[in-house]
């Protein structure tokens, strides 16, 4: 017994079916007395063309690059500078909080690191010619000392002179005494030179070590201060939001007056570069592969054709209720413009994505092809006078199929007629009875 495949319902309602053959079927009543009755069939031309399975699912367009943006910290927002929909340029302000106290801790801040920073510069001024004045005092002070030594070794040849003519009787004892003392007296103010000299450079080394602290003391103060100020210069900077990118703004959801914390405010899409989200059955995914070429259709409206390529593919099938679904990220094709009316961010679309394609195919319906016993065939029609002819069994090798339609090989052609309907009643060799078909 043979069996059909499964017949397109949409091609021929049945009830119209029903009475095309029962109208057939009177129309050649009359050769029932001449040989055996025709049966009553309809017929459709093969078609040669391009072959296509699909696998579809659902998505949504998303841009590649989107970002939600918020305060670096919370506020009164004081602005809003743009709005949803609105076109903006990487760096262009979006929105700002109230800054006032802000500004005025800045202000602040600005004038004590002037005046800090004056403190600096006068205490170097000051440290300066304190120093010179200490270097002054120790060159001085080595004057003194060279002086000193000076006198020192004069009353030390006075005396040895004194000596050596009261040894050949040529002096008197009181001017050796004269010249002892003298001596004495030169070295006591060698050695209260020394000890001045010896001041003097301690007080410079003093007065160095002292500068270099106080030196540090304002340099650390000034640090402090421009620290401080730095920080508060942060705060200015986070209190605004700004575009980090050229895009479209999604969304908005502050206000003028708004209290708000660190949440995000505003979404921001480059939609120069668009993708597609899509999710498919588990049980057809399985045929995705990266690469393949893909078609997408916006739901807005289903004449527009949006080419694409399946670019990833979800390790992970997720259930929602009681399906399973895969998603796959789907890129258009960067060389076709797309049309911004139906390709957006948070466009909705069905994607088809081409599991098989074959070229130049003969087309034959599903509902002509009879499988028994591991074989398909169709039954081609011989017209032989207008609206009736014979069937010849010819047998197909099925390449693929769709819901609707099998690419075949066959020794068929373009354009020869095959039977849709009553399959079973026929055999080789077969008279039939068809409407007339246009070619």
């Amino acid at each position: 017994m043979s069996t059909t495949a499964p017949r397109r319902r949409r091609r021929v309602p049945w009830i119209v079916a029903g009475v095309v053959l029962v109208v057939v079927a009177a129309a050649f009543a009359w050769r029932a007395g001449q040989g055996p009755a025709a049966t009553s069939t309809l017929a459709e031309p093969i078609q040669q063309g391009t072959f296509l399975r699909e696998v579809t699912g659902t998505g949504v367009v998303e841009a590649v690059q989107e970002r939600s943006l918020a305060f670096a910290a919370g506020g009164t927002v004081a602005t809003v500078a743009a709005d949803e929909g609105d076109v903006v340029a990487a760096g262009q302000e979006l929105a700002r909080l109230d800054t006032a106290s802000v500004e005025r801790e800045a202000a602040t801040l600005r004038t004590s690191l002037a005046s800090a920073r004056a403190d600096r510069d006068r205490l170097t001024a000051q440290q300066g010619v304190d120093r010179l004045d200490a270097q002054a005092a120790v060159a001085n002070a080595e004057d003194q000392r060279v002086r000193a030594a000076r006198t020192v070794e004069d009353a030390e040849r006075d005396l040895d002179v004194a000596e050596r003519l009261l040894a050949a009787g040529a002096a008197a004892r009181d001017e050796v005494r004269a010249a002892e003392a003298a001596l004495d007296g030169a070295r006591r103010s060698l050695t209260q030179a020394d000890l001045a000299l010896r001041t003097a450079q301690t007080r410079l080394g003093n007065l160095d070590q002292l500068a270099a602290a106080q030196r540090a003391s304002a340099a650390a103060q000034v640090t402090q201060i421009e620290n401080n100020l730095a920080n508060v210069e942060s705060r200015l900077s986070d209190t605004t939001i700004v575009a980090p990118f050229a895009g479209v703004v999604t969304r908005v959801g502050i206000q003028s007056g708004d209290l708000v914390g660190t949440q995000a405010v505003v979404t921001l899409a480059d939609t120069s570069l668009l993708r597609v989200r899509a999710r498919f059955d588990e049980n057809r995914a399985a045929e995705l592969v990266v690469g393949q070429a893909a078609v997408v259709v916006p739901d807005a409206d289903t004449s527009q054709r949006l080419a694409a390529t399946v670019e990833r593919i979800s390790p992970v099938t997720l259930r929602d209720g009681g399906t399973a679904q895969v998603t796959a990220d789907l890129a258009f094709d960067p060389s076709e413009p797309l049309d911004a009316a139906f390709a957006r961010p948070g466009s909705t679309v069905t994607v088809r994505a081409q599991v098989r394609r074959i070229e130049r195919a003969l087309l034959v319906p599903l509902e002509a092809i009879t499988e028994q016993g591991g074989t398909s065939f169709v039954y081609r029609v011989e017209r032989d006078d207008g609206d009736a002819g014979i069937v010849r069994r010819v047998d197909v090798v099925v390449l693929e199929r769709n819901p609707t339609v099998a690419a075949v090989e066959a020794e068929l052609a373009p354009g020869d007629l095959i039977a849709l309907v009553n399959l079973d009643a026929l055999a080789d060799g077969a008279a039939v009875a068809f409407p007339n078909v246009a070619p």
